[in-house]
């Protein structure tokens, strides 16, 4: 049974920790290459004591086969250590697209299924399949919707051999070995159809039944970034409607209110949401400028730049999650609520959501030469560290009142300068005022000589902060029913389209897929974003702050 006490509130001392992830779709399984090339686990299972469990979850193999090398190589480096293999688990599974017939056989039963899961469960007389009757099925390597990407998860869970229960049953199985503390990162792309059409029922199904709600689970959702095409996806925008009635508080309460306790947030570790457009504009400028590449197709150049740009995302935020056994990410989590005891913990409700901001300064060969003066050097850092406002993917307006940077370079360029431009930019742009804000920063020499940048750390960010929020909700408003529908993905078995406003229940979110009183108590102007939450979460901290105190007995 895995240790549960992480940090210990009276002298700070933190035990070392196993980190866990599960990787959803083509993105998700690029965070676990990243933490499988990480040398830091191999570091960590040299504890007898630690275990750790890696599991990729798509539709089709192609985008898995990576991982599947680097989980082979890792095995390696185990047994070239000494360390025993079976301190390791990796798995891979890719789900099944069935025949049409046989999948929607398998949704005429879900009522079935989620009465044995959940008592509770509401037996809607009305109820048939979410998904169109004229579905046209999807091949592997085809887009999938995110209603249906929920149908195929559905059918592995609850279906017939149930591969998907029992790989989820075998991880949770080997993070329950553990004797060292334990977190679960579940990594998935906002933009994409799989991940996050899965990972909604995914991230239930882990945390509160597999693992019962008794070790954290993260969830990491990695934002778009100007790579990813000149069309701004519609299905982000349910996307972060759903994610956000998971974080924040009194959303959460209005869907359990209706729904029961098994949809509290699965997210009991909070939530990452990884930005990773600083990074992609340093190397499309590197791509698009160097002489080198003027010959290369500029398709093919814009390929390369995503790739390289995913590439560094991932192997950074898995650097960041593993460094100093998986204390730092704990640590991280702490300012935002999510890791610290009940009675030190006050929510930020609609403000939960922490911004991991990758920021990328140098690059090698770019703009500057080794040899080159070091003055070359920090005047091009300077250069990219002016750019990390603009290119955050938040408004100009969101405000904070706690940033964390971890600040990487090469030992000669030294940190001083490269510190107080960092310290600089943070408060000026997305610190609030006064004595009301904290600024922490910590030095890290990176390996490359050639590379440095820095993970920004940002609590207290709400969706509507979110550029793409905006962009998205108006790519949604162009689509009818039918095609707003296959955007969907939580609670479309219960037969609630959450970003839509309810039938029955004016003002009230969740309209009834089959025309009955289905709904959830979020208002709709909150879910369209039309009613904003406080400019930053000093506000709601300070009302959760107020409640707290009525209840101290005044001292004699």
């Amino acid at each position: 049974m895995a240790q549960k006490s992480m940090y210990h509130s009276a002298t700070g001392e933190q035990a070392p920790h196993c980190i866990h992830v599960v990787g959803i779709g083509r993105t998700g399984a690029g965070y676990v290459d990243g933490m499988l090339r990480t040398g830091e686990v191999e570091d960590i299972l040299e504890d007898p004591r630690a275990r750790i469990a890696a599991l990729v979850v798509d539709v089709g193999e192609e985008d898995m086969l990576q991982a599947k090398d680097y989980a082979a190589g890792l095995r390696e480096r185990l047994r070239e250590r000494g360390i025993p293999e079976e301190r390791f688990q990796f798995e891979a599974i890719s789900l099944e697209i069935p025949e049409r017939d046989d999948l929607f056989n398998s949704l005429r039963r879900m009522r079935e299924f989620l009465k044995l899961e959940y008592p509770r469960y509401y037996w809607n007389p009305n109820y048939e399949p979410w998904l169109p009757s004229n579905l046209t099925m999807p091949k592997a390597g085809d887009h999938i919707p995110r209603a249906v990407a929920k149908a195929l998860y559905a059918r592995a869970y609850y279906d017939g051999d149930r591969p998907m229960e029992r790989a989820l049953q075998r991880f949770a199985d080997h993070v329950e070995q553990a004797q060292l503390p334990s977190m679960v990162l579940t990594c998935f792309s906002i933009n994409g159809g799989t991940g996050s059409g899965i990972m909604v029922d995914l991230a239930r199904h882990l945390s509160s039944v597999k693992l019962g709600r008794r070790i954290p689970v993260v969830g990491v959702g990695q934002l778009p970034n100007s790579g990813d095409g000149e069309a701004v996806n519609p299905a982000i925008f349910p996307t972060l409607n759903e994610i956000d009635c998971m974080l924040d508080d009194d959303k959460n309460a209005g869907v359990c209110a209706v729904w029961g306790d098994l949809y509290k947030s699965p997210f009991t570790g909070g939530f990452m949401a990884v930005n990773t457009e600083h990074s992609f504009q340093r190397l499309s400028s590197y791509t698009q400028n160097d002489d080198r590449n003027r010959n290369i197709d500029p398709e093919v150049r814009h390929r390369i730049a995503n790739e390289v740009t995913n590439k560094f995302a991932q192997d950074s935020f898995m650097r960041f999650a593993y460094k100093e056994d998986g204390k730092l990410l704990f640590r991280a989590l702490r300012p935002a609520g999510f890791t610290g005891a009940p009675h030190e913990t006050v929510s930020g409700k609609s403000r939960n959501w922490t911004l991991y901001n990758l920021s990328k300064f140098t690059h090698p060969g770019v703009q500057v030469l080794p040899g080159e003066p070091i003055s070359k050097w920090r005047k091009v850092m300077d250069q990219w560290v002016g750019h990390i406002d603009d290119y955050s993917g938040v408004s100009k307006d969101f405000r904070t009142d706690y940033a964390e940077v971890h600040a990487h370079a090469p030992r000669e360029l030294g940190f001083d300068e490269l510190d107080s431009a960092l310290e600089a930019k943070i408060r000026d742009k997305f610190l609030v005022s006064g004595d009301d804000s904290t600024f922490q920063i910590s030095n890290h020499e990176f390996f490359d000589h050639l590379t440095s940048y820095a993970d920004i750390i940002l609590p207290g960010m709400a969706k509507t902060d979110l550029d793409v929020f905006w962009k998205s909700r108006e790519a949604y408003d162009t689509h009818d029913w039918e095609g707003k529908l296959l955007l969907h993905s939580w609670l479309l078995d219960l037969g609630v389209m959450m970003s839509e406003p309810a039938i029955r229940f004016n003002g009230m979110a969740g309209e009834c897929l089959w025309g009955c009183a289905c709904w959830v108590v979020v208002p709709y102007d909150q879910m369209r974003g039309d009613t904003l939450p406080p400019a930053d979460r000093t506000s709601i901290l300070a009302e959760g702050i107020d409640m707290m105190t009525k209840t101290v007995v005044p001292t004699p």
